[in-house]
């Protein structure tokens, strides 16, 4: 398994550049044509991104990639993370009064909506999309229901919007490069102050997560590749 990582937190007042893992160099998609997540929130204040090479074909990696259940992975990290979450959705769906979420969840690209996220596009293979409006330190707020088009539009001062994508390219023979990355811009000068002083104390936490997602798919997809061929070797002997 091997990672390429860059990472970045972006101003569009200050102007910072990307930082990247000297010892790799991130591969560019070919042509010129923007992503659904470009689309999406063409201009961001804070971006942070990640990959993994994953030794899977495009096709089983975006597979499991969809169906994934991070609730259940092996790591402590996300576990931890996603529990401190699902707690506080719990209370913001009580008091909103929306039906209760399950004794045993699931925390996939498949019900986001239970969590406040919305899937705003999808190219079948390729990219996912998801996506979110909130009032900063107000979970409740996730949970009013936009539309795509409303997502993109939106502007209403109080709020940031933030959109995250995966990626899924094939990467030499076999092999998948799986990106995810986020972006996140806030509706107004004093939000996005706010958001700054956020992503300071948060950034390292938020990037270990992004890093440990992918690694949760990786290893999923790399066990499916690896699993029929032992099989195949255990009849041949």
């Amino acid at each position: 398994m091997q990672t390429i990582s860059t990472e970045q937190g972006e101003s569009r007042q200050g102007g910072e550049q990307a930082a990247t893992d000297a010892s790799h160099e991130c591969p560019q998609r070919s042509g010129a044509s923007p992503t659904l997540l470009e689309h999406f929130l063409p201009e961001a204040d804070i971006v942070m991104n990640h990959a993994i090479v994953v030794m899977a074909p495009p096709e089983v990696t975006y597979a499991t990639l969809k169906r994934v259940d991070f609730a259940r992975s092996r790591s402590l990290l996300l576990r931890a993370v996603f529990a401190l979450r699902l707690a506080a959705v719990r209370r913001a769906r009580r008091r909103l009064r929306l039906a209760p979420l399950p004794a045993r969840v699931r925390m996939s690209l498949q019900n986001i909506e239970d969590y406040g996220q919305s899937k705003l596009a999808e190219k079948e293979g390729s990219e996912i999309v998801i996506g979110s409006i909130a009032r900063l330190f107000n979970v409740e707020s996730l949970f009013t229901r936009r539309t795509a088009a409303e997502f993109k539009s939106f502007d209403c001062p109080g709020h940031f919007k933030a959109a995250a994508s995966f990626v899924v390219m094939p990467y030499g023979q076999r092999r998948t490069l799986l990106a995810y990355e986020t972006r996140i811009r806030a509706t107004d000068t004093r939000t996005r102050r706010r958001l700054f002083l956020l992503d300071a104390l948060t950034a390292p936490l938020g990037r270990l997560v992004m890093r440990r997602m992918l690694r949760v798919v990786a290893r999923v997809a790399n066990y499916q590749c690896a699993a029929p061929a032992h099989h195949h070797r255990q009849q041949a002997t």
